[in-house]
């Protein structure tokens, strides 16, 4: 009986030990984070490690405040750099599906701006068989329109 309440004690007291040095370390680990040069060398460190950079961005993406706001900034960032521009335009060319996404979202926009809608049929004329589908696809709706 003596060495059940040994173990028990034993058991209930570890758990307090390890709930209080937890608890020291959450405070310990906050407490760092209020200093902006720890944060820069945190910060600094996530950026550089790449396993530990994938398990941040994971987070980010877990989380739809965070996920607005990189896409508020990677979007903020292309607008001012061709090069992150070009960069983010190749990825989304990797994705028809979030190509198609886009361009159906884009269109409205394109469509309520006249130099936008001169510059898309511009660039549209520039790709030869895009101007013979889209030019098929106009004729063929003007079809169905007389038949009916």
């Amino acid at each position: 009986m003596k060495t059940k309440i040994k173990k028990t004690v034993g058991i209930v007291l570890a758990v307090f030990t390890l709930s209080a040095c937890a608890k020291k370390q959450e405070s310990a680990v906050k407490d760092m984070l209020k200093d902006p040069s720890q944060q820069e060398e945190v910060l600094t460190l996530m950026v550089e490690d790449h396993d530990l950079g994938k398990k941040y961005i994971a987070k980010m993406m877990d989380n739809d405040h965070a996920m607005g706001m990189m896409v508020d900034e990677l979007v903020k960032e292309a607008a001012k750099d061709t090069i992150l521009a070009n960069k983010l335009s190749d990825m989304i060319t990797r994705y028809p599906d979030l190509m198609l996404l886009t361009t159906h979202h884009f269109m409205p926009v394109i469509a309520s701006d006249s130099l936008l809608t001169d510059s898309f049929c511009d660039h549209t004329l520039e790709h030869e068989d895009l101007a013979k589908a889209m030019h098929n696809k106009m004729e063929y709706k003007k079809s169905l329109e007389r038949n009916h």
